[in-house]
């Protein structure tokens, strides 16, 4: 199972999701280049409720897909 780890500010704000995959010895921070964020898979949230993990990992891959189109 896919664990999501979020790291919060002081202010409980999201500001960096861990992702720490099965196969992978130590968990590492999401990178929309080299990570997948599946909604279909069973995963674990830890840190901050699913919600918002999800809303940050979204954020992310949309300003990555902004770059990539310009």
């Amino acid at each position: 199972m896919t664990q999501y780890i979020a790291e919060l500010d002081e202010t409980q704000q999201v500001v960096a999701v861990w992702i720490k995959e099965d196969t992978a010895r130590a968990p590492r921070v999401f990178d929309p280049k080299k990570h997948i964020f599946d909604t279909t898979n069973a995963a674990e949230f830890c840190g901050a409720p699913k919600e918002k993990i999800e809303t940050w990992i979204s954020c992310l891959q949309a300003d990555d897909s902004d770059r990539l189109s310009r």
